[in-house]
């Protein structure tokens, strides 16, 4: 835990390295960097940082952990365009009002789709999937035999209800229906064993994923079946 709304953040025990995989808020920082502590790791240990898209409660601190440490920053090539130019949309810093608090931080690389690459040592795979955001991406890897995906806001297990849900959908970070709908199609025939996701708990066992992203899917289909959300909404 760390502040309240921040998403999930994990650390990547690598080959000889560590890195963060998201890096949710400012509020959060001090605490994460406790918790880090808690299990024998020193914040200044860290090398990398890996951000599943450019929401706030994923990235706020971003800046601040560069500053800080150096980490060498990683995000999605669509996202990192956005940040190039000044937009900041795909953060939702918009939504906060003109006083929020959101430093722009580098993105040292911007990743492309399909690409596979290193973090930490440990080589991972980048699957856009846009629909929450055009920037949402699923990162694969091999971690002691299994199949890990780290999806950020695309796909979740249940929630304290017992039910399922999407990332939250907005035309300011320019949310798209259909195309979140083809990316849980794609999600679901993905061979994911343990899917970390941005909240909530990790999802483990192939078939305990699958049927989180299809529970998903069948929202994210409903939705796009419906004129009257899709002519009120825009998205």
């Amino acid at each position: 835990m760390s502040a309240e709304g921040d998403a999930n953040v994990y650390l990547l025990r690598g080959v000889g390295a560590l890195a963060l995989i998201d890096c949710a808020t400012d509020a959060g920082r001090p605490q994460i960097e406790t918790n880090l502590r808690d299990v024998g790791v020193q914040p200044a240990e860290l090398s990398e940082l890996l951000l599943t898209h450019s929401h706030w409660d994923h990235a706020q601190a971003a800046h601040g952990w560069q500053a800080a440490y150096g980490l060498r920053t990683h995000l999605n090539a669509v996202g990192s365009e956005f940040l190039g130019r000044g937009d900041h949309r795909l953060v939702g810093a918009p939504l906060h009002g003109p006083e929020y608090p959101f430093r722009p931080f580098t993105v040292d690389h911007p990743v492309d789709d399909g690409e596979t690459f290193r973090v930490a040592g440990v080589p991972m795979t980048a699957h856009f999937l846009p629909g929450h955001t055009p920037d949402s991406t699923l990162y694969t890897f091999m971690l002691d035999g299994t199949l890990v995906g780290v999806c950020g806001d695309v796909a979740f297990g249940r929630n304290e209800l017992g039910t399922h849900s999407l990332g939250l959908l907005s035309n300011l970070w320019q949310s798209d229906l259909d195309l979140y709908v083809s990316s849980l199609r794609t999600l679901a025939q993905t061979p994911i064993e343990l899917l970390l996701p941005g909240h909530g708990a990790p999802v483990a066992g192939r078939d305990a994923v699958r049927a989180a992203t299809e529970a998903t899917l069948a929202i994210a289909e409903r939705l796009a079946g419906d004129v009257d959300v899709r002519r009120g909404t825009g998205i």
